[in-house]
């Protein structure tokens, strides 16, 4: 998402996640074929642990959600800062350490691999790429309105319906957007006066200044039509991946201003400190 991004300590990207959902398989119910997934990535993911907890599942038409007991396994880095998820229905692979797409594709080819060798043969239904960022800055500002130093003024219009000195203490939206085909990306955005985003509670995030951010999450996924099986396939993943991950740069671009690519340096930089994508389409069809 951001090139360079391993390279300074101050990268606005706190966590990523990478999900493939696919048909039910079976074979992911048995504590066997769990066993030699695991095995054949603990290479990057040596510990392992067993998911705990329930899930709420949709039950149909009108009727309550149904609350389905969690199976599966959560393994993870030797520091805790990145995992893959296996339940019977998705992978899904989580780091708050960025450092760069091909580090999330080559894990999610991983796991895709591993489950081909174990004979799971579903159908896939979506893959999904969601960047979470904070924008943290020196002395940030009081008043929601003083974040047009660092977003787009875009996103902070609808501070202005109100007198100038009449004190703002945040501000929320959504958008969606169409990439074409059977893809899209939802944008949400908000200013917050403490605390932090939400990130995976099995993951380790780096240290922070408590204080007021803006949060930004971009949420891109592709969904699998009904009317053609694709299996599972690793490169077929990793294809949609880096589809996705285009047009969620260049919507990251065109929220922030120069200043916050200053202040991020190579992080959110392109080549020779030129911003990345800035003015360019938010993406073709997928």
């Amino acid at each position: 998402m951001y090139p360079n991004a391993e390279t300074t300590g101050s990268a606005p990207v706190v966590a990523v996640i990478a999900e493939v959902r696919f048909t039910d398989a079976p074979r992911l119910r048995r504590q066997e074929t769990l066993d030699a997934v695991a095995i054949a990535v603990d290479g990057r993911f040596p510990v392992t642990e067993p998911l705990t907890g329930v899930n709420l599942a949709d039950a149909g038409p009108g009727l309550p959600p149904r609350v389905e007991q969690r199976q599966g396994i959560l393994l993870r880095n030797a520091d805790s800062t990145e995992s893959l998820t296996i339940t019977a229905t998705t992978l899904s692979y989580e780091t708050t350490n960025f450092t760069g797409l091909e580090a999330i594709r080559t894990a999610i080819a991983a796991g895709c691999r591993a489950l081909v060798d174990a004979q799971i043969t579903s159908g896939l239904q979506r893959v999904g790429l969601r960047y979470i960022d904070e924008i943290r800055v020196p002395q940030p500002p009081a008043d929601a309105r003083g974040w047009a130093t660092w977003i787009d003024g875009g996103l902070l219009g609808p501070l202005a319906v109100t007198p100038d000195h009449v004190p703002s203490r945040g501000i929320q939206g959504v958008a969606a957007f169409d990439l074409g085909g059977r893809a899209g990306l939802n944008v949400q955005y908000a200013a917050f006066a403490n605390g932090s985003a939400t990130l995976p509670q099995h993951l380790r995030r780096r240290p922070y200044a408590p204080g007021p951010f803006f949060g930004l999450d971009f949420d891109g996924f592709y969904e699998f039509g009904t009317d053609e099986y694709v299996g599972m396939d690793a490169d077929v993943v990793t294809d949609i991946l880096a589809k996705l991950d285009a047009p969620i740069t260049s919507a990251f671009q065109r929220a922030i201003t120069d200043n916050a690519r200053a202040q991020f340096g190579p992080a959110v930089a392109g080549p020779n400190g030129a911003s990345r994508h800035r003015g360019d389409p938010l993406a073709g069809p997928l």
